[in-house]
């Protein structure tokens, strides 16, 4: 990363080079409710968390980081599973801010956790039918 940069900064300038504005459109026309949405792809998303590595503090920080489409999805990725706790887990899954976002945060982090099923069942009873979708997806990838 750029020494002049904050890690977070250097991301956000790689999702600006990898930007795609037609996909961006496109999301926004479907109705994603990011403040910013880049485009990147997944593969492009799986490409810059390899480069990356696992970092929590990062992680965290993307997680943070609502506003952005790429940072919500990146997170999940560079996560370290030995960090990540349950109650950590219950945040993050009860704060995604879209399916997408679930969709990535279950596959990627949540499916290989040993509380996978308990984060699924409790995501079950929620009255949020994102937190539904969670559970569903969650234990598509646990079963």
């Amino acid at each position: 990363m750029d020494g002049d940069k904050s890690p977070l900064q250097a991301i956000k300038h790689r999702f600006y080079a990898m930007r795609n504005g037609i996909v961006a459109d496109t999301l926004r026309r479907a109705g994603a409710e990011y403040r910013v949405i880049f485009g990147v792809n997944l593969p492009q998303l799986k490409e810059i968390a390899s480069d990356i590595g696992y970092d929590a503090v990062l992680a965290r920080e993307l997680w943070a980081n609502v506003s952005t489409r790429e940072s919500v999805l990146l997170a999940p990725m560079i996560m370290p599973a030995e960090e990540f706790t349950i109650d950590e887990a219950r945040r993050w899954v009860a704060s995604a801010p879209s399916v997408e976002a679930v969709d990535v945060l279950c596959l990627r982090l949540l499916g290989r956790m040993p509380f996978a099923a308990q984060i699924a069942d409790e995501c079950l009873v929620s009255d949020s039918r994102l937190m539904q979708y969670a559970a569903m997806r969650l234990r598509s990838y646990i079963s």
